[in-house]
Formats: structure tokens, sequence, C-alpha cells
């Protein structure tokens, strides 16, 4: 673990989760080095599975990793939606091989899902491992928490201070450090914010396999929202998102606990739904409240400043609402690396305060605003279609309900998931 004063290092990595992983690939690729700060103590890979629309397997085939991950995920083939307390409105599918609570599709959905594109849930652990697996060796510092961060205006680069010890500057800092995100608030970024909704995660592996096919299932309940996403043929994902948790469970880390309250929660589902739960893998088991960056922010928000931005959740976090997070952050890498790439970065990794210095650094923050000037627009739609849905979930009356579904009719005129089809380009 290193301490004092290191050398000038060309990009910094804050975060070492998807979308920091995903970036050091990218710029590696592109024959950019960098290190990545992780501050847990090896790969985290919490919220166990993570569902990539095609926007989201372009980014992995620019990264050079999709086949890897295909062969680990079976490809959905639709959507089955169900409110367990209306049996007679969605006739239900009867068969000896499929769970007998897929329903067939004919309303309009608050979740779109477009099956006549690839859609497939990875594991988040397969996902980290191999993004980081083909990173070089000591591209990654665990344990290394970023406690404060400056700017040598004179030089233009990043002072980062380290809970080792450690001072490390950098000529490019890029913050991928999730909604809690140190890099954002050194941007002065807004603080995000919370909806009244709780996501309790897990995976469930069922030896003799699972008996619900390849298609996505969300099941509406009194308070709980399930969704059910096949990873496999022996292992599914599943999210319960509550509207509300008992005191003692709202900012609890014991999965045992995550997973008896969700149970309760769901009083009156299908057995074979409880029996995923029951079965899950009590290590994958975690529980956070919904948070995001209000929509209005993506329009005025300063996403860089000098030679430092932001990436992934650290600059857009949504609620999962339209199941494009993980996408949009892997877009966030290939496009941030394709701008680097531009720029003599490499280059810059010396110690340089004289003109040529100062260009460098010019010529870096100019690629850093192309890289948000491309980015905003897209996840500003993104954050929109994911906020009204959201707020669509927690509106108190019917009539508020009525009026933000119209709006999202207005705004997307029946283009629901035209967002999953999105190219972020070649690297």
């Amino acid at each position: 673990m290193a301490t004092g004063e290191e050398k000038l290092h060309g990009v910094l990595i804050v975060g070492g989760g998807i979308c920091g992983l995903a970036t050091a690939l990218a710029l590696h690729i592109k024959g950019i080095d960098c290190l990545v700060l992780e501050k847990a103590e090896s790969l985290r890979a919490t919220g166990a599975g993570i569902s990539l629309k095609v926007s989201g397997w372009r980014a992995l085939e620019q990264l050079k990793v999709s086949e890897e991950l295909r062969k680990l995920a079976v490809p959905l083939t639709g959507m089955s939606k169900k409110n367990i307390n209306d049996d007679k409105k969605k006739p239900v599918l009867q068969t000896r091989k499929r769970s007998r609570w897929f329903v067939s599709l004919k309303s309009r959905c608050v979740f779109p899902f477009n099956c006549r594109t690839e859609c497939r849930c990875v594991k988040r652990s397969d996902l980290v491992e191999t993004l980081a697996r083909h990173l070089p060796g000591g591209s990654i510092r665990f344990g290394c928490q970023v406690e404060a961060i400056s700017f040598d205006a004179v030089a233009r680069y990043s002072v980062v201070s380290t809970s080792d010890g450690s001072t490390i500057r950098a000529k490019v800092l890029i913050g991928c450090d999730g909604s809690n995100s140190v890099v954002a608030k050194f941007l002065g970024l807004k603080p995000v914010r919370f909806l009244p909704l709780w996501a309790a995660r897990g995976l469930t592996y069922m030896p003799d396999g699972h008996s619900f096919g390849n298609r996505f299932l969300h099941l509406l309940g009194e308070g709980i929202s399930f969704r059910l996403v096949p990873v496999d043929d022996k292992t599914v994902y599943f999210s319960a998102v509550q509207s509300q948790l008992p005191k003692e469970c709202a900012s609890s880390r014991d999965p045992a606990l995550i997973q008896q309250v969700a149970l309760q929660a769901m009083q009156g589902y299908p057995e074979d739904v409880l029996d995923v739960v029951r079965r899950c893998d009590i290590a994958s088991m975690s529980l956070a409240q919904l948070c995001y960056r209000a929509p209005w922010n993506m329009v005025l928000q300063p996403f860089q400043e000098g030679t430092v931005t932001v990436a992934g959740d650290a600059m857009h976090v949504m609620g999962p609402f339209i199941g494009q997070g993980g996408s949009a952050s892997l877009e966030d890498a290939v496009v941030i690396a394709r701008c680097l790439a531009k720029t003599d970065v490499l280059a810059a990794a010396a110690d340089n305060d004289d003109d040529d210095g100062r260009k460098q650094a010019k010529s870096i923050e100019e690629a850093l605003r192309s890289y948000v000037k491309e980015r905003r627009g897209r996840i500003l739609r993104l954050s929109v279609q994911a906020f009204l849905n959201g707020q669509v979930i927690v509106a108190s009356s019917e009539l508020k309900k009525v009026l933000l579904r119209a709006v999202l009719a207005v705004l997307f005129r029946g283009n629901w998931d035209s967002h999953g089809d999105y190219d972020c380009g070649s690297l």
C-alpha cells in the first residue's frame, strides 16, 4: 500500500465498480494507462444482478468482453406483468414446464420492455470480474478511500489525498464512485434525492433448474413490486421494491433480516415466487433506498471542471424503472475514453509547468467538455423517463398518476423503450 506523495499519474479513476472498471478498460484499449482507487478491500458487486439492453451490449462489444458475458446470461424473450390482486383482467398461462404465474402482456406498462431487442441479466460479480480480468496487473488499488480533493490551478492537475496517507496527483480525475460521490461533491453537484422506496435484491440458484423460462416477470402487490429476471437456466435475479419498511430494517445490512422483511411484505404472493426469496443465496441479499439526480439538474449542473469529471451513478444515478442505469454507465466509459484518446494525455503523465504542459491540460479540458456535451442529452432523456415513472409509483392520488402518465405519453409518444436501442459509437 503506497504512502506519501506519488509520481504524477495520467488518469486517476475513483471507484472500482462497473463504471470505474469499464472506463479503465476502455482507456487501456486506447493505450492510456490509469489507476483505479477502490475503497473496498476486494471487487464489489452490490445489487446482485444487472439487466443490460442493446445499448449496454454495444458498449461491451467495444470493450471486447461481450462474448464472454453472453455465455453467462440467457437472452430474455419478453416480459410478463401481473397484479396479484387482479386475476381476472390478465389471463394466466398454465403449462407444466412454466410457472403458472406467467401472464400475457396486453396492457400498457409503466416499466417498458422491448422483447424484439437483446436484453440479458448478468450477475454483477460476473461483470466486474470480467472487466477487472482484462485490465493490466496493478491497475486497481484496493482499500483506498479518497478523503480530500484539490485542484492545482497553475499546473492544472488534481491532488487526491487518501486514507492510507497517499497524496496522488493526476492530469485527469474521473469520479466513478457512485451516488455518494466524493468527486461529484468536489464539482459542486446537487445532492441526490431519495424516493420513499427501498429495493431488496438477491440471487437464487436452483440446482434442478427453474420454471420461469427466459421471460422477465413483474408482479404488483399492495405496497410492493416484485421483479424476477432469469440469469441462466438455474439462476434468477430478483428485486422486491417496498414503499414501507420497519425502522429497524431501513438501514440494515443484515441479509437474513432483509430477506425476512421482504417475505413478510410479500404475503399473498404465489408460492413459487416466495420460494425464490426463501431459497436465495443469503450472501447476495442487499437493501438500498432508491435515489436519483433530479432531471432538471442534468441541464444546468457542471459535470466537468478543469480536468475533473464524473461518470456512471456519480453523474446520473436514477431509479431502476427503465433498466438503463448500468448500460448508461458502460456508454459513459466508451465515450470518455474516445474523447481522451484524441489528446496527448500519455505525454501529460510527466511534471509540466511550462507552456507545453498548460497546452496539454487545455486539450484534456476540451476533451472532457466534449464528453459531457455528448452525454448530457442522452442522460437527460433517461433521467426524465425514469423520474416520471418513479413519480407514478409514489404518487398519492389517482389524478396525479393520470397526469404523470399523460406527460409520459406526450414526451415519448409511444417510444417507451427506444432508449434501449441507443448506440454510443465505437472506441
